[in-house]
């Protein structure tokens, strides 16, 4: 396949994947998985093509605000089909290093591929105008309409832009709002059963990788690796891809030798292969997860990293087949509100009727969850979600009904004092620790 037909093939890719997003209200990490699979381009291209969906996705808000600033006619005149072209092709003007002339050309060149002749004039004409007037387009007014300016220039939904504006401040969040459109690191930790610290370094030096070490014990930044290195360390089991964030609730519980763990909401199976890794695969972790084929996704991962303190069931944290153990990991079902710089359209998919729905569902799995705690064990509440009715909310609703638990302050060897809240509670956040959203609690049973 030549340069240019690659690049045409590329950029069909990039429309295919956007298109069955937006009509289908499909996933992009799904689609865009199907279209590579079946799909003939270099890993570069591919690169291209995640980029530039998973970006338009991101920005759509406001690239749908420039294209409205941009086209004379009524914007409900604007068949969807050309709308989304316009926002591949406002993309590749204003966040792609994509040359001008290429990415004005190669937009009306798909215009007219997908039949869409009688547009080819409208979307040369946007583009070229933005490209000349760049600075003509506006926007509301910070002072005067603060949601609507917020919710426009950083892409977001206006009701989750007013929400974090009511819990956290106007300024935190625009902080929020401007990390979660910044891509993130690659976050990673070596397999400590198979491999030091020291020697995962080493490796890593060896190979030239760009890195540095998470605030979180056991985990790695990095901003540089190659492709074929990175997936030669995951096929020998030799290290996993998991949020720092993601391995808090695991260190909070201190897991150690010879203790029974269950992890409720397990799938993929990340903390339970962290806590395995800590009790040094002496002791037991029941790792559950109520769909049978992302169960299936934690028995995989526990043969690769070779951990056989895991056994993965299928079970519903409501109603989990099992007596009681010594440390219990509840990481609820959320509205993924830390993750979204990772998941750029589920900021579209998500309401605030969302959030409420899920509080009464976190509300009964941590009830249900307490009753799997030995006296004197502990239970970790967790979620990657920043919002507050889903965590302190759940937290203290379950507090005050169940007087057997008490909140255990973290221990400072584990999780540095600068994640702790003042009530004793972890969070961290993507814009000022530089990894996902989330919160954890660790209650101790004392009764």
């Amino acid at each position: 396949m030549s340069k240019t037909s690659q690049t045409d093939a590329a950029r069909f890719l990039a429309w295919s994947a956007l298109e069955r997003i937006e009509r289908d209200a499909a996933y992009s990490d799904i689609v865009l998985a199907h279209l590579f699979d079946r799909s003939e381009l270099s890993v570069r291209d591919r690169a291209f093509v995640s980029e530039l969906v998973r970006g338009t996705l991101r920005w759509k808000k406001r690239l749908d605000w420039i294209v409205d600033q941009l086209f004379s006619g009524k914007p409900q005149q604007l068949p969807a089909q050309v709308r989304w072209l316009l926002w591949l092709g406002l993309y590749q003007l204003e966040y792609m290093r994509t040359p001008a002339f290429a990415a004005v050309n190669e937009s009306v060149k798909m215009a007219r591929r997908l039949k869409l002749h009688r547009w080819t004039g409208v979307i040369n004409g946007i583009l070229r105008n933005f490209v000349r007037h760049h600075s003509t387009v506006t926007f509301p007014d910070r002072g005067s309409e603060p949601v609507a300016w917020l919710a426009i220039t950083e892409s977001f939904p206006e009701w989750l832009v007013q929400r974090w504006i009511k819990q956290f401040g106007f300024e935190t969040a625009v902080a929020l709002c401007r990390a979660n459109n910044a891509a993130p690191d690659l976050s990673v930790r070596p397999n400590r059963l198979r491999i030091s610290e020291e020697k995962f370094v080493a490796n890593m030096e060896a190979h030239h990788v760009q890195f540095r070490r998470a605030e979180i014990p056991g985990f790695f930044s990095i901003q540089k690796i190659e492709l074929g290195f990175r997936d030669q360390l995951l096929h020998d089991g030799l290290m996993t891809i998991q949020d720092a964030s993601a391995g808090i609730p695991v260190l909070l519980a201190g897991p150690k030798p010879g203790r029974i763990i269950f992890d409720l909401c397990a799938a993929p199976g990340g903390k339970s292969m962290f806590a395995a890794e800590l009790i040094e695969n002496q002791g037991l972790v029941i790792s559950g997860d109520k769909n049978r084929s992302r169960a299936g996704l934690i028995q995989k991962a526990a043969r690769r990293l070779e951990h056989d303190s895991i056994h993965a069931v299928v079970a519903d944290a409501l109603h989990f087949p099992a007596k009681q153990a010594d440390i219990v990991l509840l990481d609820a079902p959320c509205s993924g509100l830390g993750v979204l710089r990772k998941k750029p359209d589920m900021r579209w998919r998500k309401s605030e009727s969302d959030i409420l729905g899920l509080h009464k569902l976190q509300v009964a799995m941590i009830h249900q969850a307490a009753q799997l705690v030995k006296t004197g064990g502990s239970l970790v509440y967790s979620t990657c979600s920043i919002d507050h009715d889903e965590n302190e909310a759940v937290v203290d609703e379950f507090l005050r009904s169940d007087k057997s638990f008490e909140i255990q302050n973290p221990d400072e060897q584990h999780i540095s004092p600068v994640f702790v809240t003042n009530d004793g509670f972890v969070r961290t956040w993507p814009h000022r620790h530089h990894m996902d959203g989330s919160f954890a609690a660790k209650l101790l049973k004392r009764f």
